[in-house]
C-alpha cells in the first residue's frame, strides 16, 4: 500500500505534468490562430489557379501536353508525404502513415518512392522498408519552400522524360483542430474536370505568346502552390491536434489529482484513527 509520501510525491508529479500540458495548449493554440489565418488566405488563390488550369487546358489531351495523358503511365510513382517534425499530437500523423501505407500495400500506387517533409513519416515508412528518395526534417518555412520547388522541379524534369508515371501528395487536409482527414490524391497526370465545373474562354480571348506556353509556366507554379497548400494545411492541423490532445491531458491530470488527493485524505484519517485507538488501548491496559 503506498505511503503518504508517495502518494504527495505523485500528486506533485502530477500536477508538474499538468503545468507542461497547459502551457503546450495554450502555445499550439497561438501557433493554430496564425496557421489558420495562411489556410484561409492560400486557399482561395489555389482555388481560382485550379481553375484557371481547367480553363487553360479545355480540350487538350497527352499529345498537347504530357501532364494530360490518360493511359497510365509507367515508370516510378512519387508521393510526397507531409506529416510533423514531433509528437504529442494523438493520431495526426499515425493516420495518415496508416492510410497512405493501405494504399501501398493494396497495389494503388506501384513501384512507389517516397519524399517526406516530417520526420514521423520518414521513420514510420523507413521501419517498414519503403524507399524513400529524399527526407526534408526540421527545416524552416524558407528552407522548406526552396526544398518544394526543388522538388517540383525535379520530379517535372523526370516525368517528362518518362522516368515518373505518376505523383501523389499525401497530407491531413485541416478542417478544425478536431478534424483532420487523411488525404492522398494524384497531381499529375491531371485529372480531367467534371463536367459541371468546365469553363471556356470567349471566343476572342488572345493569348500571349501562346496557350501552350502560358499553360507550361502555369502548370509548374500550380504544382508548387499543391505542395504548399499540403505543408499549410500539415502545420494547422498539427497545432490543433496538439492542442486537443493537450487539452484532454491537462483534463485527464486534474481528474487524477482529484483522485489522488482523496486517496491521500482517506489513508491520513486511517492513519489518525488508528493512533487514537492505539491511545485507547494504550490509556485502558493502565
Amino acid at each position: 500500500m503506498a505511503t503518504l509520501r508517495d502518494i504527495r510525491r505523485r500528486i506533485a508529479s502530477v500536477r508538474n505534468t499538468r503545468q507542461i500540458t497547459s502551457a503546450m495548449r495554450m502555445v499550439s493554440a497561438a501557433k493554430l490562430n496564425r496557421a489558420q489565418t495562411a489556410v484561409r488566405m492560400a486557399r482561395p488563390y489555389a482555388h481560382g489557379l485550379f481553375q484557371v488550369i481547367q480553363n487553360l487546358s479545355r480540350g487538350l489531351t497527352g499529345e498537347d501536353h504530357p501532364f494530360f495523358r490518360t493511359a497510365q503511365p509507367a515508370g516510378t510513382t512519387i508521393v510526397v508525404l507531409f506529416t510533423s517534425d514531433r509528437g504529442l499530437c494523438g493520431g495526426f500523423n499515425s493516420n495518415l502513415n496508416k492510410a497512405l501505407l493501405r494504399e501501398i500495400q493494396a497495389g494503388t500506387l506501384p513501384e512507389v518512392n517516397l519524399i517526406c517533409f516530417g520526420r514521423r513519416g520518414n521513420d514510420f515508412f523507413r521501419r517498414r522498408n519503403i524507399p524513400i528518395e529524399r527526407a526534408i526534417l526540421y527545416a524552416r518555412p524558407v528552407e522548406k519552400e526552396a526544398a518544394m520547388r526543388q522538388v517540383v522541379e525535379d520530379v517535372t524534369e523526370r516525368y517528362l522524360a518518362g522516368q515518373v508515371g505518376r505523383l501523389f501528395i499525401a497530407y491531413n487536409h485541416y478542417h478544425n483542430p478536431v478534424r483532420q482527414d487523411a488525404t492522398v490524391h494524384q497531381v499529375i497526370p491531371l485529372p480531367e474536370p467534371p463536367p459541371e465545373r468546365r469553363r471556356t474562354f470567349r471566343s476572342d480571348t488572345l493569348f500571349e505568346p501562346s496557350r501552350g506556353a502560358i499553360l507550361d509556366v502555369m502548370l509548374r507554379r500550380f504544382l508548387e502552390n499543391q505542395l504548399l497548400e499540403a505543408q499549410l494545411n500539415t502545420e494547422a492541423g498539427e497545432h490543433g491536434a496538439r492542442m486537443a490532445a493537450m487539452e484532454g491531458a491537462t483534463k485527464n491530470a486534474g481528474k487524477m489529482i482529484d483522485t489522488l488527493t482523496l486517496q491521500y485524505n482517506r489513508a491520513r484519517q486511517a492513519n489518525i484513527t488508528k493512533e487514537l485507538i492505539e491511545i485507547v488501548n494504550g490509556a485502558q491496559s493502565l
